[in-house]
């Protein structure tokens, strides 16, 4: 049984490829942050994130915000995120989620504010609502919490959930998260009555070099042609498989190069075997987004176009 204070595994949503419509089905924005659960109980709040380690110290305005604002025992789930230019930045969350000491902690909550985007609740007044519905947990949600930053509840579409990740892709957002209106909360379980939907970019990348042991590809190291530069957008190994590594790595030495193709030269892990090529083929690969540095975030080789 659920209780405050006692730390669990979240549910979690399995993977989906494309945006559907369907009226038992509710759709919410999946936001790109850190998983975290918040636990309030006597007026004290904890916050454990999806591997049950606290979080409590790194985000003090948000305990602050829940403290002041609710007044029943409860626990809620939801994304922590930082916001740059309206969109939320995993790079700068990272930073807030990171830090340790306390005068670290207030120089980064002045300058990273963070948001506290509820999309669950799973207690509530002594009693355990994992064997309630999402339809029943969603309503008690929006009923006892108004949206007010740094504690806000996500948005729920009914049943049109394909003009939803049309908006989330519009606005250059993560996905969508599918949830059975029936659905309890799976405590510790990677469920299909929750499904995400990621809103996936793609890209023809040239290979300019690869990481190898022994025969075989490891991953690529990828770039984009700028002007008559190769610039470096980062390494993929996600997608190859241990035969289309073997192939790649014979393919590969054809066209080895004594010379860096990319410029500027990426950063070396000199533990590393690294090969160099001649920039002569590309590969089709899926990424979330380009971060700040101009890298690709979550890269999946799809296609190799030799």
């Amino acid at each position: 049984m659920l209780k405050p204070f006692v730390p669990f595994l979240p549910m979690e949503p399995k993977v989906y490829r494309e945006p559907f419509d369907d009226a038992s089905t509710a759709f919410q924005v999946k936001w790109d942050g850190i998983r975290i659960l918040a636990h309030l109980q006597d007026g004290q709040v904890q916050l454990y994130n999806r591997k049950k380690r606290l979080k409590t110290s790194q985000y003090p305005e948000i305990v602050q915000a829940i403290s002041s604002l609710l007044h029943e025992d409860m626990i809620l789930d939801g994304e922590m995120i930082a916001l740059k230019e309206g969109k939320p930045n995993f790079r700068q969350i990272i930073r807030r989620d990171f830090a340790q000491d306390a005068a670290t902690i207030r120089y980064l909550t002045r300058l990273i504010p963070v948001t506290y985007v509820v999309f669950d609740i799973v207690f509530y007044k002594e009693q355990d609502l994992s064997a309630c519905s999402f339809k029943l947990r969603d309503e008690l949600l929006k009923s006892i919490i108004t949206s007010k930053d740094p504690l806000v509840v996500t948005d729920t579409i009914y049943e049109k959930g394909t003009a939803l990740f049309s908006v989330v892709k519009e606005a250059g957002l993560e996905g969508i998260v599918a949830k059975k209106l029936e659905s309890p909360y799976r405590i510790g379980q990677k469920s299909a009555d929750w499904l995400k939907i990621k809103n996936f970019r793609s890209l023809a990348a040239v290979v300019g070099g690869f990481i190898y042991e022994g025969k075989e590809v490891r991953s690529l190291l990828l770039g984009e042609f700028q002007d008559n530069d190769l610039v470096y957008l980062g390494s993929a190994a996600s997608g190859l498989n241990q035969e289309t590594a073997h192939i790649l790595f014979d393919k590969l030495n054809d066209i080895k190069s004594n010379h860096c193709p990319f410029n500027p030269p990426p950063p070396i892990n000199k533990k590393q075997h690294i090969c160099w090529v001649m920039p002569s083929f590309e590969v089709i690969v899926e990424y979330m987004e380009l971060t700040e540095e101009g890298l690709l975030r979550h890269p999946v080789i799809k296609e190799i176009v030799f």
